[in-house]
């Protein structure tokens, strides 16, 4: 195996990335590269790329997952981007990712509940516009509906929330500010059968 290129990363100029037959395969410290006497141009052993893997890019790839998640709860799909900003190999992404699984550090159930329960707390959001942040976050639509389903929430009562503070007691609205109003909670992702029952109810108060 031949080291064809060695090039000094761009978000952390103390690594270097080591391509191997044409290939990237990891990222070296200058002081790893030199305890494995890898230089441009030179052949390395097999067996030595994969005691690198195994033993030192992998615990360095695991090791930043770990710091990444350790302070606040993380999606799958965060984790990789993360992963692969560090520019570490998708192979190696893929036994970080099947460990964490394996521990439950990464869990996007758990993640999809915890969001909409902050979400409906500190700035309630139809049904419609949650499942959508959750999916940008890389949740899968089948979590998020079976999230959704399972949480405990009623829209319409949200949204008279939002009417009674968008509008300080002063009820009926005009036709300007019905219609605005009408705009701010689809925006907020409320259904047009959500938003009728909302102002019904305004209505009958």
């Amino acid at each position: 195996m031949l080291v064809t290129k060695i090039i000094p990363q761009k978000r952390d100029t103390s690594k270097y990335n080591i391509f191997i037959d044409g290939e990237y395969v990891f990222a070296l410290s200058l002081g790893d590269m030199e305890y494995f006497h890898i230089k441009e141009g030179r052949e390395i052993p097999e067996k030595t790329v994969a005691f690198i893997q195994r033993s030192l890019i992998y615990i360095q790839a695991q090791n930043k997952a770990l710091h990444f998640i350790g302070y606040k709860l993380r999606t799958e799909k965060e984790v990789r981007q993360k992963l692969m900003e560090s520019d570490f190999s998708e192979e190696i992404i893929e036994e970080v990712m099947i460990f964490l699984n394996k521990y439950h550090y990464t869990d996007d159930r758990e993640y999809a509940n915890r969001y909409i329960k902050d979400r409906l707390h500190l700035s309630p959001r139809g049904a419609y516009a949650l499942r959508m942040e959750l999916i940008q976050r890389g949740i899968s639509e089948e979590i998020c509906e079976e999230v959704i389903e399972q949480t405990d929430f009623c829209e319409t009562k949200d949204a008279v929330k939002w009417l009674e503070k968008k509008t300080r007691g002063q009820w009926p609205p005009d036709e300007k500010k019905k219609k605005q109003l009408y705009g701010f909670l689809q925006r907020k992702g409320y259904s047009y059968g959500v938003i009728k029952d909302a102002f019904e109810e305004m209505n009958q108060q």
